[in-house]
């Protein structure tokens, strides 16, 4: 249909009606207004710019007038018609909302007719040629439209070729006392708690729209804090949902949505998203994604239109993933047994030795299993806990970890310094009072200034993830952990650096048979040395770079779990001196119930 067709059918009074519409405008936004449209079309919209004021119907004529155009047997829209029929359904709705003005059920079911055959004009255009701003302007106008029904107080169901429609209807009491309201098949909402104060004898209406829009009218632009992602593409159809109560619309719910991502199965890249209208760009503030079996769950808290976007970048599969999450839970719950042990061997040892130097080490040792032990407890408990429900648990989990995990690397820290100090200077021996100073300095402030400070500085809004209890990456809490550890782990590789050339130097002067041993040596003092310093999470930092790299993730999953099983048997069953006082210990209490028995 040409825009002179369109003209002619809704007549002149109807486009001074339309007129009405339109709110007034400077020179300068009306060319704005008007940068897409084609000749006609701009003609078409200045002449109800000079019509506008001479008459206030509120536009149910012009909505009356075009679903009878689009239901009448040979009529149809053309895709050049679609952004100047949103642009008058847009202003229609405006004036409503400044007029106080309600829709009907059976206006808006009109509106879902006429932009029905909207998305039937944009199919039939090549999906190359499509601009991907209509589809945010469909679903602004059909969001204005659904927030201004009339409350109903009767569930229906409306299909349609390229969306369904679902109005669900609850009394509040109802949604009060059961807390939450099925949308459909997929969805379920629940308001905040003391978020709305009901009224006696009040309805709810949901209305939930699930659209499938035509190809490229949205772009894939996605990304966090202003960071612009190409690599995404819509893998879903939309859910719009907006909930009135008393003839007011309200944003602020709890909605827990299930996507089937098409054709595809979803895999862990798939992101929970809305469209934001005022960045005009995805989202996914405010929703976590949870995505298993090849579908995905969304918690969001708020309501508007979500959808699922995932990578069209090469991506760890579900089946790596399942595998990456068992290996991760069933090393850290051996970490923590090891741990146990690892600790109760450290305070055996520190009652035992009389040895200052012995002392210090097993010192630092208990303290960094301690450190780890809390930090792998506290891991596994926030996987138990849903970040968007339980958010204050959450965010004393994600302090906790953050926290033991920085003094797990600054007891690390504290360990390298005292083993330079022993090989360096070696006619000075640590104080009492100089390993206190530097293990509480390193040890115990250091983690908590950065653990404190951190909180601080983001909470609440940037302090940890909305699909995890841990720190924000986009945010940058994150590099308050990530470049702490790198920064330490540099310092303990150039401990390792010191070590190897101590054994290094005897080499020099010494026969050539036995170089063999000092290889061994060196191989020991890496075998060693690497674990217990936490130099393993050294995989980590070209992850930072290629989270591709399915190997270097089962690498870390592998290694840095299982750091406090390394810890017992590099700090303690394959320490000489440990076993040593160990075995005299165990053989001490062995005699001892000898005796008692002998005794008895």
């Amino acid at each position: 249909m040409s825009c002179s067709a369109l003209c002619l059918y809704v007549k002149v009074d109807i486009l001074i009606e339309a007129g009405l519409l339109l709110p007034r405008v400077t020179a300068s936004s009306k060319e704005n207004n008007l940068i897409h449209l084609d000749k006609q079309q701009v003609l078409f919209k200045l002449f109800y710019t000079i019509l506008e004021n001479l008459l206030n119907s509120g536009g149910l004529d012009i909505i009356h007038s075009l679903w009878s155009y689009t239901t009448s047997s040979s009529a149809g829209f053309r895709p050049n018609d679609v952004t100047l029929v949103l642009y008058i359904l847009e202003n229609i709705t405006k004036n409503a909302e400044l007029s106080g003005l309600r829709f009907s059920v059976d206006t808006v079911e009109k509106v879902l007719v006429i932009v029905d055959h909207l998305n039937s004009a944009l199919c039939s255009k090549p999906a190359a040629s499509l601009e991907n701003s209509v589809g945010p302007q469909l679903l602004r106008c059909l969001e204005s439209f659904f927030s201004l029904m009339s409350v109903t107080y009767k569930s229906f169901t409306l299909f349609f070729k390229h969306f369904d429609f679902y109005c669900s209807v609850s009394s509040c009491e109802d949604l009060k006392e059961n807390g939450n309201m099925q949308l459909g098949t997929s969805s379920l909402l629940s308001l905040p708690n003391n978020d709305i104060e009901f009224p006696p004898e009040c309805y709810v209406n949901v209305l939930s729209m699930t659209y499938k829009p035509p190809e490229n009218i949205f772009n894939s632009q996605y990304g966090k804090d202003g960071e612009k992602l190409n690599s995404f593409y819509l893998a879903s159809a939309i859910q719009t949902h907006v909930m009135i109560l008393n003839d007011r619309s309200y944003h602020m719910a709890n909605i827990n949505m299930t996507f089937m991502c098409g054709n595809y199965s979803c895999d862990q890249t798939a992101v929970c998203v809305f469209w934001d209208f005022h960045l005009s760009n995805w989202s996914s503030n405010g929703c976590v994604t949870e995505t298993t079996n090849g579908s995905t769950t969304c918690f969001c808290t708020h309501l508007t239109s979500f959808s699922i976007l995932m990578s069209s970048s090469v991506s760890i599969g579900n089946l790596d993933s399942v595998i990456l999450d068992y290996i991760t839970k069933v090393g850290l719950s051996f970490s923590i047994f090891a741990l146990i042990f690892c600790i109760a061997i450290q305070i055996i040892l520190l009652r035992r030795t009389h040895n200052r130097m012995a002392s210090h080490r097993y010192w630092t040792i208990l303290h960094m299993s301690v450190f780890l032990l809390i930090s792998n407890i506290s891991f596994i408990a926030s996987g138990f806990i849903h970040p968007a429900i339980q958010e204050k648990l959450c965010d004393a989990f994600t302090f906790c970890t953050h926290l033991s995990l920085m003094g797990f690397f600054c007891w690390t820290l504290v360990q390298g310094v005292f083993l330079v100090c022993r090989l360096v200077f070696v006619f000075h021996h640590v104080t009492i009072r100089e390993f206190v100073v530097l293990s509480v300095l390193l040890g115990y402030i250091c983690p908590l200034v950065i653990a404190v400070s951190t909180f601080l500085r983001y909470f609440p809004d940037n302090y940890r993830s909305e699909e995890a209890c841990w720190l924000k990456g986009p945010s940058g809490a994150s590099l308050a952990f990530t470049i702490p550890t790198i920064v330490i782990m540099v310092a303990n590789f150039l401990v390792l650096i010191v070590v190897i050339h101590k054994l290094l130097r005897p080499s020099i002067s010494e026969a050539k048979n036995e170089d063999e041993e000092v290889i061994k040596k060196l191989a020991k003092a890496v075998v060693f040395y690497t674990p217990q310093y936490g130099l393993t999470w050294a995989v980590g930092v070209p992850l930072l770079a290629n989270k591709n790299a399915i190997w270097l993730h089962y690498m870390f999953d592998i290694l840095n779990p299982l750091q406090g099983i390394f810890l017992l048997i590099f700090g303690c069953f394959l320490d000489k001196k440990v076993m040593h006082l160990l075995r005299k210990r165990f053989l001490r209490n062995l005699a001892t119930s000898s005796i008692d028995v002998l005794e008895d």
